[in-house]
């Protein structure tokens, strides 16, 4: 049998090393998966999110609540009541529960918030897509809407991608 050559023993042992490296040294952090896989709902495909969890997935909703903030929840409802906007339906809360309404800042999404005086800070956000295909209501603290403003772009990006009725 033929010898190996010095630089190829280097490169075998260096390999060998780095194999029994990998198994011996303990690693305290929990290994991240590369591959997490979407979360599925209908036609649509749902990237995971670090603050937010899926609680409930029924055919005609999925409900997503905050991990960092437990009041907070966004309900993304398909198939909904489209007679009226979300602009007439806070107006109409805002009336009768003493709340202020704010338009919704994004000519891409037909959107109201509706904002009640209290000590938490609360806020209803009723959007629904262009298209009038799928209704999204987040509740919760003003604060924490920043976590599911990313998932709304998303899911309006799904469903003016897909310009389909569902």
């Amino acid at each position: 049998m033929k010898s190996l050559g010095k630089t190829k023993k280097v490169f075998l042992t260096l390999g060998a090393a780095l194999v029994a490296a990998a198994f011996l040294v303990p690693n305290k952090e929990a290994p991240i998966s590369i591959l997490t896989p979407d979360i599925q709902w209908g036609q649509f495909s749902i990237s995971p999110r670090t603050n937010i969890e899926v609680t409930r997935v029924h055919p005609d909703s999925i409900v997503f609540v905050s991990n960092a903030e437990p009041q907070a929840r966004l309900t993304i409802s398909k198939n909904g009541n489209f007679s009226n906007t979300p602009k007439n339906i806070v107006k109409s809360l805002c009336r009768n529960d003493r709340c202020t309404y704010v338009a919704y800042n994004n000519p891409d999404l037909d959107g109201a918030i509706a904002r009640f005086q209290s000590d938490n800070d609360l806020q209803l956000v009723l959007i629904r897509s262009q298209k009038e295909h799928v209704w999204m209501e987040y509740k919760g603290p003003t604060a924490a809407f920043i976590f599911f403003e990313p998932l709304i772009s998303e899911f309006n990006q799904q469903i003016e991608l897909n310009n389909q009725v569902i």
